[in-house]
This record gives C-alpha cells, sequence and structure tokens, in this order.
C-alpha cells in the first residue's frame, strides 16, 4: 500500500464542529485508507460490522492488529494509521478529538522579528483576566506561531520529532502534578526513575551503580564536576575551596556546559584545559598526555577527564577505553558527556563507539534528544554509589525527608527540591518499544547516514565535511554554475531554505571559517528520501530565487 493512496472507501460527516467531528465509513473488500496522520487529534474507532486490519506507526515502530464487530481501536496523536477490510464489506464509525485539522501542520521556519510577532500575539497581561474561549484562542496562536519542531525537515538542534508515547506520559506528568524531591510525595515517580536508573547502569556495564534525573545534558555535567570535586575533596562541601587549583581536561568540540559548570561551581573557567582534536573530531590522547603533565608541574591537580559519546558537530566519540587508561594512571575522574551519542548503548551496530564505557566513573544521558522524551528529561549517572547522596545532602530539611521504610528520597541527591517526573517520558517510550526496538529504531537511522552519504559523495557541488560515524551529516555546498564562488554559501542556503518554510537546518565553521551544513538525523519519521530532498532544495538555491 503507498501512502500517497487516495482512499477507496465511502466516508461520511455524521458530525462535526471545532471540537469533534463523528466520521461513517463503509467499506468493501481489500478497501484501504492510505497511511495517514490525525496530527494531534485522537481517534476513536469503532468496528460496527465487518473485519479490518488496522496498522499503527507511532513513529519507532508499526503495529498491525485485526479487529471485529463491536471491538474499538484508539489511533493515538502523532500517530500514523492506516486501516484496510479484510471482510466481504464493512463499517466503521470513527470519533476525532479534536477534528482533525483540514490540511498538515505548516512547517513555520520563516523567521519573524520579535516586533512582528509581539503584535500578533495577544500576550500582554492585565489586572482582568479573560474567558476560557478566549484563553484556548490565545494559547492556539502561541502554538501556530511556534517552530513546528515536529516534521523531519527540522533539523535545527540534535532533537525532532513528536511522539504518541511522549504526548501520553506528559499528561500523567502534568495532572499528577507532583515534586520528585520525596518519596512520600511522589512513590509511583520514584520507583520509575529508579528503574530507569537501574537499566541505564546496567547497560553502560558498572556492577553497581546511581543517578538522578537533572533538566537537561548540561545540568548533568554540572554534576558531574560536582561530584568529582567532592570525592577529589570531600572537605570542600563544608569548608570551601580555599587557594587548592584544579584542572578539566575536554576536548575542543566539547559542550560549552563545561564552561558554565566551572564558572558557577567556583573553579574558574580558566581551570579548563582544552586538548586537540584528531581529523574525526576525537580528542588527541598524546596532547591530554602533554597537558596532564603541564597542569602537574604546576602543583595544580588534575580532576576530570570530560570526554564526548556524540559532539555536537561532528558526531564524534572521544576514545573511552583508551582514556580510561590515562585517568586510572593519574587518579583523574572520567566523565563521558553522552548527550547526543549515549543512546547508542541500545545499538548492536553503533555500541562499539562507547568501547570501555563501562570504565568511565560517571555519564551523561539525554533522553529528549535522539530518543524523543519530553523536553527535558536527562539523567546523570556515575559508578560511585555513595557520592550522589554525600556531595548532595545537607541538613535543615528535617521538615521535607523523612523516614520513608528505606526508600531514599531523591531531592537528597539532587541540587533541586522541586522537581518534574520526566522520567516518566522515558520510562514510557522504553516501556513501548523494549530495549530492542530502540535499538532498531538507531540501527535504521544510521542505514539512512549510510545511504546519505554515499548520495552525497556523487554529487559534484556538495562536499562531505567528515566522514561521520554517528546521525550528524556535515556538509558544504557550493554555488551553482555561473555564479562566483562565495565563501558563506552553505549559509545562505541555509537561510534561503528558512525563508521558504522548507527546512530549518543549523550550520558550522570548518577549521579554516568555512561553513556547512549540519544535517542532524533524530527525527523518528526520518528517510534517506526526505534527506535527498532537503539537499536537492540546497542544490536548487541560486542568487535570485
Amino acid at each position: 500500500m503507498s501512502e500517497t493512496e487516495e482512499p477507496s472507501y465511502e466516508r461520511k460527516v455524521l458530525y462535526g464542529n471545532k471540537y469533534f467531528e463523528v466520521v461513517s465509513c463503509t467499506w468493501k473488500k481489500g478497501d484501504h485508507s492510505p497511511l495517514h496522520s490525525h496530527h494531534f487529534s485522537q481517534c476513536y474507532t469503532l468496528v460496527e460490522d465487518g473485519i479490518f486490519e488496522n496498522l499503527t506507526d507511532s513513529g519507532f515502530k508499526r503495529e498491525i492488529q485485526t479487529f471485529e464487530k463491536d471491538q474499538i481501536f484508539i489511533t493515538p496523536p502523532a500517530a500514523n494509521h492506516s486501516i484496510r477490510c479484510i471482510s466481504l464489506s464493512g463499517q466503521t464509525l470513527h470519533v476525532y478529538v479534536p477534528k482533525i485539522a483540514e490540511s498538515p501542520r505548516s512547517n513555520r521556519f520563516k523567521p519573524i522579528s520579535a516586533e512582528t510577532l509581539r503584535e500578533t500575539l495577544d500576550i500582554s497581561l492585565s489586572n482582568e483576566g479573560v474567558r476560557w474561549e478566549q484563553l484556548l484562542l490565545s494559547l492556539k496562536n502561541i502554538e501556530n506561531h511556534s517552530v513546528n519542531t515536529d516534521t523531519p525537515f527540522f533539523m535545527n538542534q540534535l532533537f525532532s520529532g513528536v511522539l504518541p508515547e511522549m504526548l501520553a506520559s506528559e499528561d500523567v506528568i502534568a495532572r499528577a502534578r507532583t515534586t520528585m524531591a520525596t518519596f512520600e510525595s511522589s512513590p509511583a515517580f520514584s520507583l520509575v526513575e529508579a528503574e530507569v536508573v537501574k537499566e541505564l547502569v546496567q547497560l553502560i556495564g558498572w556492577e553497581k551503580g546511581e543517578g538522578i534525573g537533572v533538566p537537561g545534558g548540561s545540568a548533568a555535567n554540572f554534576m558531574a564536576i560536582h561530584c568529582a570535586r567532592h570525592r577529589k575533596f570531600p572537605e570542600f562541601k563544608t569548608k570551601g575551596m580555599g587557594a587548592q587549583k584544579m584542572n578539566l581536561f575536554l576536548s575542543e568540540e566539547a559542550h560549552y556546559s563545561f564552561k558554565k559548570g566551572c564558572a558557577a561551581l567556583g573553579l574558574g573557567t580558566d581551570a579548563l584545559i582544552t586538548v586537540k582534536c584528531d581529523s574525526k573530531g576525537r580528542m588527541n590522547l598524546d596532547d591530554l598526555q602533554i597537558k596532564i603533565q603541564q597542569c602537574l608541574a604546576k602543583g595544580s591537580i588534575p580532576l576530570m577527564v570530560a570526554a564526548t559519546a556524540g559532539t555536537t558537530v561532528y558526531g564524534a566519540f572521544d576514545p573511552i577505553e583508551e582514556l580510561a587508561k590515562i585517568c586510572h594512571q593519574h587518579s583523574i575522574w572520567l566523565h563521558v558527556d553522552g548527550a547526543w551519542g549515549g543512546p547508542a548503548l541500545f545499538s548492536n551496530s553503533a555500541r562499539a563507539l562507547l568501547r570501555g564505557i563501562e570504565k568511565a566513573d560517571s555519564f551523561t544521558f539525554d533522553a529528549h534528544k535522539l530518543l524523543g522524551a519530553n523536553l527535558t528529561c536527562s539523567f546523570f549517572l556515575t559508578s560511585d554509589t555513595r557520592v550522589l547522596l554525600e556531595a548532595n545532602d545537607v541538613s535543615g530539611a528535617d521538615y521535607l525527608f523523612h523516614n520513608n521504610g528505606g526508600a531514599i528520597d531523591r531531592g537528597r541527591m539532587s541540587w533541586q527540591c522541586g522537581r518534574r517526573a520526566d522520567a516518566l517520558s522515558f520510562w514510557t517510550l522504553w516501556k513501548s518499544q523494549g530495549r530492542e526496538g530502540i535499538g532498531e529504531f538507531i540501527d535504521r537511522l544510521l542505514e539512512v547516514q549510510k545511504q546519505t552519504v554515499q548520495w552525497i559523495q556523487k554529487q559534484d557541488r556538495l562536499e562531505l565535511k567528515a566522514s561521520p560515524d554517528f546521525l550528524n551529516i556535515c556538509v558544504a555546498v557550493t554555488p551553482p554554475k555561473g555564479l562566483a564562488l562565495q565563501e558563506d554559501w552553505s549559509i545562505q542556503v541555509r537561510t534561503r531554505l528558512r525563508e521558504n518554510n522548507q527546512v530549518m537546518v543549523n550550520y558550522s565553521k570548518d577549521s579554516n571559517g568555512l561553513p556547512f551544513l549540519r544535517l542532524v538525523l533524530a527525527n523518528p519519521r526520518i528517510t534517506f528520501e526526505t534527506i535527498r530532498q532537503i539537499l536537492e532544495w540546497a542544490l536548487e538555491v541560486d542568487s535570485g530565487s
């Protein structure tokens, strides 16, 4: 069945308004609907007569189920589905809540100034409130003027797509409206987070470990510095740092959050020592050894090596196993920032990129990037089962933390008190797909990457900036024949694609300052055809279009 085929059944709207719609469908054997989306509407389908096959595509996987007379099936928001009649005839009744949008959501990438947007949106606040209907209109207007991150043509950041599981879990989190500070306030959510942490620890390969949900990968990297410092100098928790100098080592391609972490934690940004990278963007081991020796010669303490598993631009993975040997030799805490590349843990084909991860002391894992959990859903994980509690627990909170019969109040292991139950979002995805399903999803995207690289290499005006190991494709576009060579052409292409509401893709610059496009394969509905279409549009850009 083609996703572009026209439906062959009879469809009749029985009732409809902007809040819901009721539709009756009459079928003959073999009639089917093309694979389609209800966008953010939920569809309830009653089989009034006949036998039907329903294919549901949630983004990560496809399921086919058979339904007979008087049975009801639900197509969740953000999912695609297709129905086929397999009996001689059939009748179905469909209720859509809310009414399906008459046309698919536009990409909504075109830039708009803050001044224009402020005039368009009704965002002013006043002493008097508004009616519920007016409030809903204002909210809808805000949504309609937001960037559409659901489409596979959004790859400006390291996340893309809206999954049914994410929407379902978000409803539960919002309705429960509780805090992860104490087991007493959130017993079920506390166990959910502990279960996710336990399974991630096992995936990493640690015999024992601990972890905590944090508000983003940057916060996880902050926590890594904090825990490494506490393990080396536990007295700093009460006495402060004094004049002791410490250094952190990270690659040229590492995330900027470590600089913010050093500033916020009192180490100072000068504590960061930048290590050179090789041609693939991985930390250079020889340069690291030199920088550590220089640190020791100055009487400073080498506190941490911050490796990256999936750099922001190139998607490079630092050589973790080799770094672990160096860290062990000098008693240095080894942290791995896996905010982007951490999901390689689930993949049969990409797991090798994390070789040696079980020898690391701590790990940053974001579920809201590649794996589509709600923003934000991140975890700080460590093989040291005591350090989180020791570094973060303080006195003065007896009014909040009580004896819970052996259950630990997870707020004692965190900087935060009030904290959303964001772990449920990733738990829901993992529960739905299973470990194997998540791995198959990543492997499928890696196949798209391979196809794309092969196609790029055959195009005269496309230059692959690095041979990718993961799901980042960095490619420069050169001007068409007849136009003078322009060093910023890739930026011009990026701007034009956004102005045309076609694609929202980001760019970066190589070591020579020359820009290129960074394509990020994160959306679960990305195919090779998606990427080829984007690059064909890029090649069509000229100076006057």
